[in-house]
């Protein structure tokens, strides 16, 4: 009898990706220099986003002045991707990042610190086309850095 199959992968994904991950389809020379395995290894995944990242997609669409169709069809996007809370996990996870980060003159933003934050407390990688989360160097977190072209 063999084993029954590994639940897939969950992948947390920062404000970054989620936004070129909308454009991967209508511009995807943009995006061919990212390797085959890491692309298949998100096809197959759960990807998850921190609230912070619904928050960073909300400020950015309201401060841009979309209309309500677009707004909608954003939602249903973002609605997509497994949303993770806060929870004092995150929180101390949060703190321990931050003191690592002034120690070690990452200069990450706070914002991308909690979504960091959320992948490194669920023991999960994180997705990112950010090069200041790509200076994290941690073990406990694995970032995996898409750069867009021109990065």
């Amino acid at each position: 009898m063999s084993a029954p199959p590994s639940p897939p992968e969950r992948l947390v994904c920062d404000t970054s990706f989620v936004g070129a991950s909308a454009k991967r389809s209508a511009q995807p020379d943009r995006f061919s220099h990212w390797p085959n395995g890491t692309l298949d290894r998100i096809d197959h995944a759960i990807l998850a986003i921190s609230v912070i990242t619904l928050a960073e997609a909300r400020y950015g669409y309201l401060n841009a002045g979309w209309g309500a169709v677009r707004i909608a069809r954003e939602e249903s996007r973002l609605a997509s991707f497994l949303q993770i809370p806060l929870d004092l996990t995150i929180i101390d996870e949060w703190a321990r990042l931050k003191v690592l980060s002034r120690r070690n003159g990452w200069n990450v933003a706070d914002n991308d610190l909690w979504i960091a934050a959320t992948a490194s407390a669920r023991g999960q990688a994180l997705l990112t086309c950010d090069a200041d989360q790509a200076r994290i160097d941690d073990p406990a977190l694995e970032v995996v850095h898409l750069p867009l072209r021109g990065d």
